[in-house]
């Protein structure tokens, strides 16, 4: 019987318990032992790898290069073999190998495989598909692969490496669906190897490259050989290497984010406080009297002891005065300047002693025991990171106030001349979470921000609201790096608040709406890019051209002239705008 090599097979898997039999069956009589590293598999791959004698170590998996490596410290023998779990050693291969050891000179260190790949049951023999080499067989201590190469590893080798010309069996995958996911997840871990290694694309890489890498193994290495399997192989690399530059924009705008995010020093933490309310107000004297005359009655039924800070953006219509007056218990901060409400509430947030923090609109008006509710769901789970509540109209009709994140379509419907005419499409339907019943509590992506209910621990984490916004969607930014720090945000419907609705930005119904258009596109820059954002902003602009036209016809026709005028002048106003963020 012929004996082993001193060879280690090394397996990386997880949940390949369909593949690894076969994997281990090559190597057996060939390698001395074998070593599997298992990232956490839950369908018996492990089990099945001990059942045949391997050695298992289990390793939480960060990417491919840190696990090669790391299962390296742990070789025994003089000669490392990698495989993954879909790869068989052939028999002819195995012959060769046995071969090349034994005549091995010193100055080699390394052997190339020449990997064959089968696509959905077929040899795809073009495309740079076959020969596939791989340095895989090499001596220990003598490679290592690089660790700024986290996908598509390739091996640091010191010394000389052959090549063996018998096959090494890849069967790939087995459904297109299975290989367009693969290469998606490959897609991830690239962008973020180039993130660290500085690439920064331009406008032209988003066509450039992956055209580049289209014409490379459809043209270049002659993929069309294969037919429509080498165009749909090519095809979907190429979207592939799209993907990876999107992402690369996506993290080198989350960078940005993070370094702009706004750090927020609490005051220092008292127990005895229930929760701290801050309202931003301007301007709306009236409401948030009566918004703070609902808070006193609120806490005086529920028993909560609740801090109240108001934040006046240089109010000219005396509610500084007229708080101070009527509310001597809640601590008022007035700004010299309007810089905007999520300014104000990052003003009111750093003078908050609770564990909770409530933040309100002046132009609300608490139900019963709503902050009590509120603050009970935070208190009771501590996974919940924001909370809000059912909010209704004067009128008592609900108020949608749960939202998915916003897609591009989401851009082009909501709040423009399409949804005027088009009201009941799915996509607003999705957006608005209209397959959730707003009678239940349940996880949203982010709330309407006229009561926002958010834990401490969330802001110290992720810090306050982006103060590049004045005004509208910071809600929904800051929703979004809650949620991506891992947070939940629970929507509550046993806690009921009146919201007005536009009370400080409706006095200037043509502000508002060049504020909420320029908020859209700023939120898209920051959350998609760029490009998209500015497509997004053409859209807006293009828009109002088309209102106007509207208008303009109606007013022609005699409707309403006066409406009707007054609206042309406001698109009008918004269209001269730009919509220019101020970031920008």
């Amino acid at each position: 019987m012929t004996e082993p090599l001193p060879i280690t097979a090394v397996i990386l898997t997880k949940n390949e318990a369909r593949h690894l039999p076969g994997c281990l069956a090559s190597v057996q009589g060939l390698v001395r032992h074998v070593l599997v590293v298992d990232s956490g598999s839950t369908d018996g791959t492990v089990q099945l790898a001990q059942s045949t004698g391997a050695e298992v170590v289990e390793r939480p998996f960060s990417d491919f290069a840190s696990q090669r490596n790391a299962a390296l410290q742990l070789v025994r023998d003089p000669w490392v073999l990698f495989l993954d779990a879909d790869e068989r050693i052939t028999p002819v291969l195995a012959r060769e190998i046995r071969l090349a050891l034994q005549h091995v000179r010193d100055e080699v260190t390394g052997f190339w495989l020449a990997r064959q790949n089968f696509f959905f049951g077929r040899w795809v023999r073009a495309g740079g598909w076959w020969p596939d080499y791989q340095l895989r067989l090499f001596r220990v201590g003598q490679g290592r692969y690089r660790p700024d190469q986290l996908v598509h590893e390739v091996v640091e080798l010191h010394g000389h490496a052959q090549t063996l010309h018998a096959p090494l069996l890849h069967v790939n995958y087995e459904t297109v669906g299975e290989f367009v996911a693969k290469q998606f997840a490959y897609a991830r871990l690239d962008a973020q190897a180039r993130l660290q290694a500085g690439y920064r694309p331009r406008l032209r890489t988003y066509l450039g490259q992956p055209a580049r890498a289209f014409w490379r193994r459809f043209v270049q290495l002659r993929g069309y050989r294969d037919g429509l399997l080498g165009l749909f192989l090519a095809g979907t690399l190429a979207t592939a290497e799209l993907v990876v530059w999107l992402l690369v924009r996506r993290g080198m705008h989350q960078h940005q984010r993070d370094e702009s995010t706004v750090r927020v020093a609490l005051a220092p933490l008292d127990p005895t406080i229930s929760c701290s309310v801050v309202i931003v107000n301007y301007n709306v004297r009236e409401h948030v009297l009566a918004c703070l005359t609902s808070i006193a009655e609120s806490c005086r039924s529920s028993g909560l002891n609740a801090e109240v800070i108001v934040v006046d953006n240089a109010s000219s219509d005396g509610s500084v005065d007229a708080i101070q007056q009527q509310f001597p218990w809640a601590r008022v901060i007035a700004l010299p300047e309007n810089r905007g409400y999520a300014a104000g509430v990052n003003a009111g947030i750093r003078a908050a002693h609770g564990a909770f923090i409530i933040v309100l609109n002046p132009d609300t008006r608490i139900v019963g025991d709503a902050l009590a509710q509120l603050v009970a769901t935070l208190r009771d789970h501590p996974d919940v990171g924001v909370v809000g509540p059912q909010l209704r109209y004067p009128d008592g009709r609900i108020q949608p106030s749960r939202r998915r994140f916003p897609t591009l379509l989401t851009a082009l419907l909501e709040s423009t001349v399409i949804q005027d005419y088009w009201r009941n499409n799915r996509v607003l339907r999705r957006y608005y979470m209209a397959d959730f019943s707003d009678a239940e509590p349940h996880d949203v992506d982010w709330l309407v921000g006229a009561c926002l209910g958010v834990r401490r621990q969330v802001i110290e984490q992720v810090g306050g609201m982006d103060e590049r916004f004045f005004l509208y969607s910071e809600e929904v930014e800051w929703c979004w790096r809650i949620r991506r720090a891992g947070w939940r945000i629970v929507y509550e419907p046993r806690a009921v608040i009146v919201h007005v609705e536009g009370a400080s930005a409706g006095q200037e119904p043509a502000r508002r709406q060049i504020a909420f258009d320029t908020a859209k596109v700023q939120l898209y820059d920051i959350l998609y890019g760029r490009p998209l954002a500015q497509f997004v902003r053409v859209f807006l602009l293009s828009n109002y051209l088309v209102r106007i036209a509207i208008e303009g016809g109606k007013w022609l026709l005699g409707h309403k002239r006066a409406l009707r005028r007054q609206r042309v002048v406001r698109y009008w106003q918004a269209f001269r705008s730009g919509l220019r963020p101020a970031s920008w």
